[in-house]
């Protein structure tokens, strides 16, 4: 029997999925991070060594049994990345072939299939990532605010922040923030917060993002002014990939990744996105991805032989995975 793993190495979770030949999964395993970034390449090989150990124990296999796995990390951006990552995974990694991507390709996959088209994440952090019919690769930004990445969780808290401040202080249009972050934070005016980055604590700007979106649910429209301006702003570095990869005759795909996206209470945000996109892309086709970007993984390491998956591999795949796991304690 052939058995495949795909694993999603993220900044807050590692996910494992392995599946048989039919597509069925018949193991699951969850860890930490897996961003060597972050924590460092031994708290992240250790989380890839946790959650694929635990989806082997589960399947009932050694891992020799592994016919492919594919690994897509977070962090894995330049080349000097990917030697760093190949040489965390290759002690652990099972499977008689493997390889390893950027998070955002696995995700790619996920809603393609075939990993042909744009993956654009909007998380805690962003990055886009195309591929090209043949293959050519094209990466777009990902490194953070210092190289121009003006998106993402922790870009729409500071936001926020900020224009609740100008509103509030009279700089800026006033808007319902400004209460709804001071209560957020229990504090009486935003400035307290001063206070906490003198006594060393950093509030967490990335959990602001629901509260964006629920004020401009709300018909906040400072709140909209946010999404809308990192939509579009995610849209100028999907436009560069794909100008670098497809003609203006294709209909390229483009999936839409990440929890700010994924879990947004407001398509505003999307919209703002997709007609910037469709501006010069009128036959552009956008794919909010609605599965775990570790399925993706899978697909890649069904694909290593250089056969894709089959469209019934891919319907057993989604039709057995358990659903979305707890978050990792």
């Amino acid at each position: 029997m052939q058995y495949f793993l795909g694993v999603d190495g993220g900044g807050s979770k590692t996910l494992a999925v392995l599946a048989d030949a039919k597509g069925r999964v018949v193991g699951v395993g969850l860890g930490g991070s897996g961003n060597f970034q972050g924590p460092g390449v031994e708290v992240a090989r250790e989380s890839v060594r946790v959650c694929t150990q635990e989806a082997l124990c589960q399947a009932g296999i050694q891992s020799q049994d592994v016919t492919a796995s594919f690994f897509g990390m977070a962090g894995a951006d330049r080349p000097r990345d990917f030697a760093i990552v190949r040489e965390l995974l290759a002690p652990i990694t099972p499977g008689q072939s493997w390889d390893l991507e950027n998070d955002a390709v696995i995700g790619l996959y996920a809603g393609t299939g075939d990993g042909i088209g744009v993956g654009v994440i909007c998380g805690s952090g962003t990055n886009v990532i195309g591929l090209g019919p043949q293959h050519k690769r094209v990466q777009v930004g990902g490194m953070g605010e210092l190289f121009g990445d003006a998106a993402g969780g922790g870009h729409i808290g500071r936001m926020a922040v900020a224009q609740a401040m100008r509103g509030h202080e009279g700089r800026g249009r006033a808007t319902s923030l400004y209460p709804v972050l001071c209560q957020h934070f229990a504090v009486d005016e935003l400035l307290d917060l001063v206070d906490w980055m003198y006594e060393g604590r950093s509030p967490n700007l990335r959990e602001l993002a629901p509260i964006v979106f629920q004020e401009a649910v709300a018909g906040d429209p400072v709140a909209t002014g946010i999404l809308t301006d990192v939509g579009e702003e995610m849209a100028v570095s999907t436009l560069v990939a794909l100008e670098q990869l497809f003609s203006h005759t294709d209909r390229p795909v483009v999936v839409a990744m990440g929890s700010v996206f994924q879990q947004a209470e407001s398509p505003i945000m999307l919209q703002a996105f997709t007609q910037r996109l469709a501006v010069a892309w009128p036959q552009i086709e956008v794919r909010v991805l609605d599965c775990e970007p570790a399925l993706g993984a899978v697909y890649a390491a069904v694909g290593l032989d250089g056969t894709p998956p089959t469209e019934t591999f891919r319907q057993n795949l989604r039709a057995s995975f358990p659903g979305r796991p707890r978050t990792q304690s």
